[in-house]
């Protein structure tokens, strides 16, 4: 499914900037960005984004939507949409444990390649944290089932298997320098490697930047992806770029993003 490189503040930052007192927790935003393909080509799309995430004693509620569509002709067109919920079950103050549900939904519109579908993912998981003077761990699992309706063809990766597991651990330091390391695995019909990722990243006050190393596709595919998201009074302001494919010179494809949005 293809989302922008920016959905800003996705679900895995909850916690890492608390939602302002005096906002309601809705935010809106406008992105631009170029999703992966060729350097040589300019593809532009314009996204506008509303988000509501807040904190409901220990539940984090998150539900953002946004809307694709191309700059020079009208088609393609998508439509994402993301629900979730956090469970904190505090045991001491030390460590917790963390339950989470996410759903994810995409709707391409595009009759000109004949690529009209829908499809999505629900994903339960269990983590727990250890909280510790010497920084703060973390380890999740997470079950993704993946699903499509109204395909008139198969995308490329629909024809894999339904069901994965995701395998997450992360640290930060008392410093604010993390790093998280995931591996992404098939379960049917041949339980498989499907993809790993390492990250870095720094976040403080009005900061969050992420540098993050992905390979796919049985770890044949490559890529680097940066982000950086800056944070002034109700504003925040965010810039990425990912370059991918970098296996193959002769085809890697390089997807930047700029983006906006409002708080209130």
């Amino acid at each position: 499914m293809r989302k922008p490189v920016f959905f800003l503040l996705v679900f895995s930052l909850v916690g890492c900037f608390p939602v302002l007192a005096d906002t309601l927790g809705f935010r809106v935003g406008l992105s631009v960005d170029s999703p992966d393909a060729p350097v040589e080509e300019k593809d532009l799309f314009l996204t506008p984004k509303l988000e509501f995430e807040r904190p409901l004693g220990n539940f984090d509620l998150y539900a953002g939507t946004e809307y694709s569509f191309h700059l020079t002709t009208f088609f393609p067109q998508f439509f994402f949409a993301k629900e979730a919920i956090a469970a904190h079950l505090p045991f001491g103050s030390l460590w917790e444990i963390l339950l989470t549900l996410e759903n994810e939904n995409t709707l391409l519109v595009d009759p000109d390649r004949d690529s009209e579908w829908i499809g999505g993912r629900v994903s339960p998981g269990a983590g727990a944290g250890l909280f510790l003077p010497a920084g703060d761990f973390s380890l999740a699992l997470d079950f993704p089932i993946d699903y499509c309706a109204a395909l008139p063809r198969l995308m490329p990766g629909q024809e894999k298997a339904l069901f994965g597991l995701d395998l997450t651990a992360a640290y930060i330091s008392p410093f604010w320098i993390g790093i998280r390391a995931a591996a992404n695995f098939i379960l049917n019909p041949d339980t498989a490697l499907d993809g790993a990722e390492f990250a870095l990243t720094y976040g403080e006050d009005q900061f969050y930047g992420e540098l993050a190393f992905k390979a796919a596709e049985s770890l044949g595919y490559f890529s680097i992806r940066a982000q950086f998201d800056y944070f002034f009074d109700f504003f925040i302001l965010s810039a990425g770029v990912e370059a991918g494919n970098l296996g193959n010179r002769d085809e890697i494809t390089l997807a930047p993003a700029l983006g906006i949005k409002y708080r209130f």
